[in-house]
């Protein structure tokens, strides 16, 4: 089955179409729900919301092939909202399967886990701009369409967060 098709079966109701999405995009969603807000257990109640909301509201989804972006949408509001409620750092556990950094080349060298905890620093707006683009691996676009923003918007926030991520970082090599 493909995403339009499980997407297209899904707006007739039918459930079982839930599931192959549910199975499609549940790892990485959940991945990026636990970066935003370093919490396991929220990022599982996160993403449990974002699939309910998405089978309440698939109705409203005019083009199918534009469910990715929308899907992410409803899942980074949620974790905002819930960093709003909250407002307090977890340590961040290891949830890569390789803990090879992110490839910029600025990064290199650096661990995901170690990584991620100056990306944790950044606001969230920033923070989730850099899960996208670099965990995610999601282009310009798909960001400013999930962050409903322009793409310059998206360009400027990758750009404010490498460069903040590089005073983080530049300040603990000062340190050692």
């Amino acid at each position: 089955m493909t995403d339009e098709k499980a997407i297209e079966e899904l707006k007739q109701g039918n459930i079982s179409a839930l599931e192959y999405i549910y199975e499609e995009y549940s790892t990485q969603a959940l991945r990026t729900a636990y970066l935003i807000t370093s919490d396991r257990y929220m990022a599982e109640d996160i993403l449990q919301d974002a699939f309910i909301q998405c089978y309440r509201y698939i109705g409203s989804l005019k083009d199918n092939s534009s469910f990715k972006p929308w899907f992410y949408r409803i899942l980074t509001r949620l974790a905002f909202r819930e960093i709003k409620k909250t407002k307090k750092l977890l340590p961040v556990e290891n949830i890569f399967e390789n803990d090879t950094a992110v490839s910029d080349e600025y990064f290199q060298g650096f661990k995901n886990s170690e990584l991620c905890k100056y990306i944790d620093r950044l606001k969230p707006k920033l923070k989730t701009t850099v899960i996208l683009f670099y965990y995610d691996e999601m282009s310009i676009k798909e960001i400013a369409g999930i962050m409903s923003c322009r793409e310059g918007t998206v360009k400027s926030r990758l750009n404010t967060a490498r460069v903040q991520l590089k005073g983080l970082i530049g300040s603990r090599e000062a340190l050692e």
